[in-house]
């Protein structure tokens, strides 16, 4: 089970058409009972495009980068509403 404000990144195309294709980055802002999961995607600049239900399944974890060579823009991203948790 992964943990609330984990960054995760999404396997699955079934929400292309909501702008959330497959390989988007996002944060777990909840977690549900029965296993779901409501993650927030945001754009390169930080805004919000969209929350999803979405299960274990359809996502995985995406941890930022470690290495030392430069790292992609959206590395620094936090979505607005995870800031105050966040830092």
């Amino acid at each position: 089970m992964l943990e609330n404000y984990s960054r995760i990144c999404l396997l699955i195309n079934r929400y292309e058409s909501e702008n959330i294709p497959k390989g988007s980055i996002g944060y777990i802002i909840e977690t549900y009972d029965d296993g779901a999961y409501e993650v927030e995607f945001s754009d390169l600049n930080g805004i919000t495009i969209g929350l999803l239900a979405v299960r274990e399944s359809e996502i995985q974890p995406a941890p930022l980068s470690t290495s030392k060579k430069p790292t992609p823009k959206y590395d620094s991203i936090v979505p607005e509403s995870l800031s105050p948790v966040l830092g």
